[in-house]
């Protein structure tokens, strides 16, 4: 809880696997504490890194869920969102000298062509599930596009019914409704039922009112119904095609993710050193080891009663 100042879940995992699997090869300790002391020394990008990093999403599951095929239209925007921070993240890696720092901008993939894919075919608010429809953008494609077009000029056709219904039997109260178990219907009030034309076919006998059916409206309720059925059906295939597509580039964004989850566990340890005063360690082979006021982080940290000592 000391040591943790990291932005994201994968940080704090990496972080976490960190402290309990300490390194022993003293190059890559050495490469890893450079790397520290220069996000460290420079506040201003520290200071950007560690935000643009709040904006990225958790890649390690996200990816998880793409290659397990259980990810929803959600993920897959959380994705896109997180991609587009990238190439912002790569420029303020851009200035500094470390080896390490440099390894991490190389790992990081921006995969235009699958944010890309993702504006282009999901919208940017999906609902939660991917079987009632709502996930797929217009003009991505024509078979979609045209079973939609066809539901929602169908439901203001329907609207329109009702008006020339009215001026044609002159039941100003007449109304069209829906339910799931009879469709759609025309209902008329039982003082009105005398003048309820011919060609009206009984459906469903209410207290105080009667509800019909006739062709036109029988037409207009299988073009909506049924372009309403098709078009969730087609969404949902829509859906699983570009959720295939994405993870079949699924090796570049688990390398993109560890880089991301190294350089979020990096610049909170450079975040950490500032606030509490941490020295950077001189780190080599030989047996001697030399500390002088050495303070413990949790220790340090403690009500003492006494106050905390540093130790040589």
């Amino acid at each position: 809880s000391i040591l943790d100042e990291t932005v994201t879940p994968m940080g704090a995992r990496r972080l976490r696997w960190w402290l309990s699997y300490p390194l022993r090869d003293t190059a890559r300790i050495r490469l890893r504490l450079a790397t520290v002391a220069e996000i460290k020394d420079n506040h201003l990008l520290r200071e950007e890194l560690r935000k643009l990093l709040g904006d990225v999403y958790d890649l390690e599951r996200l990816g998880g869920r793409i290659a397990m095929e259980v990810a929803h239209a959600r993920d897959l925007v959380a994705l896109k969102r997180s991609l587009l921070v990238v190439p912002r993240l790569k420029e303020l890696l851009a200035p500094l000298t470390s080896p390490l720092a440099a390894s991490l901008r190389d790992g990081m993939d921006a995969m235009p062509a699958t944010a890309a894919l993702i504006e282009r075919s999901i919208v940017d608010d999906p609902p939660p599930t991917i079987r009632e429809g709502g996930i797929i953008k217009d003009g991505f494609d024509a078979e979609l596009d045209e079973l939609f077009s066809l539901s929602r000029h169908g439901k203001r056709n329907i609207a329109a019914l009702e008006e020339r219904e009215r001026r044609k039997t002159g039941i100003n109260s007449l109304k069209v409704g829906f339910n799931n178990i009879f469709g759609y219907y025309l209902e008329v009030t039982k003082a009105n039922a005398h003048l309820v034309p011919p060609e009206y076919v009984r459906k469903q006998t209410l207290v105080n009112a009667e509800r019909y059916i006739n062709e036109e409206l029988k037409e207009y309720e299988q073009a909506v119904l049924h372009a309403e059925e098709n078009g969730r059906r087609r969404e949902y295939e829509l859906f699983v095609r570009v959720r295939e597509e994405i993870a079949q580039q699924i090796r570049p964004l688990q390398e993109t993710a560890a880089a991301l989850a190294d350089l979020d566990a990096l610049a909170s340890l450079a975040a950490v050193a500032e606030h509490y005063g941490y020295c950077c360690p001189v780190v080599d082979d030989g047996e001697a080891i030399e500390i002088v006021d050495g303070r413990h982080p949790v220790v340090e940290r403690m009500p003492l009663t006494e106050g905390f000592v540093p130790n040589d």
